[in-house]
């Protein structure tokens, strides 16, 4: 008398989201890996004339636009880098520290350094900018 009839039972097929969600992970890794430049640290030098080549052997800190600091593309507190700044002059007394800043850097950030530089005993400084035209 009754007919029973066959209901299908609707499934959410989630194959093809995991896809789509693994090629986005993929896709925003490397994203993130190729915007910085190939130096670390995106920054932009002063310019000047009168520049010159310095020697890589040099005790090199960077400071970006936004204040941090860093040394050998790590990025440290101020007390940190003048520490590792003493222990290398200790070993180097003829160790000079460039200051490579971002031309967009607050000026008391490059003055903060280098008062904690010279209170550390550390004097021979130096500011690094591009060569002018270059």
């Amino acid at each position: 008398m009754f007919k029973t009839t066959l209901k299908k039972k609707s499934s959410i097929n989630i194959i093809p989201m995991i896809d789509v969600i693994f090629f986005l992970l993929v896709f925003f890794m490397l994203f993130t890996t190729f915007r910085t430049t190939p130096e670390g640290i995106e920054m932009q030098l002063p310019k000047a004339v009168t520049a010159t080549e310095q020697d890589t052997e040099n005790f090199i800190v960077q400071i970006d636009s936004d204040g941090n600091y860093y040394y050998q593309d790590q990025s440290l507190a101020l007390n940190q880098i003048i520490s590792e700044a003493e222990v290398a002059n200790n070993e180097n007394t003829n160790l000079t520290i460039v200051i490579s800043a971002d031309k967009n850097t607050r000026y008391e950030n490059v003055v903060s350094l280098m008062d904690g530089m010279r209170n550390a005993g550390i004097t021979q400084l130096a500011l690094a900018a591009d060569k002018e035209g270059s």
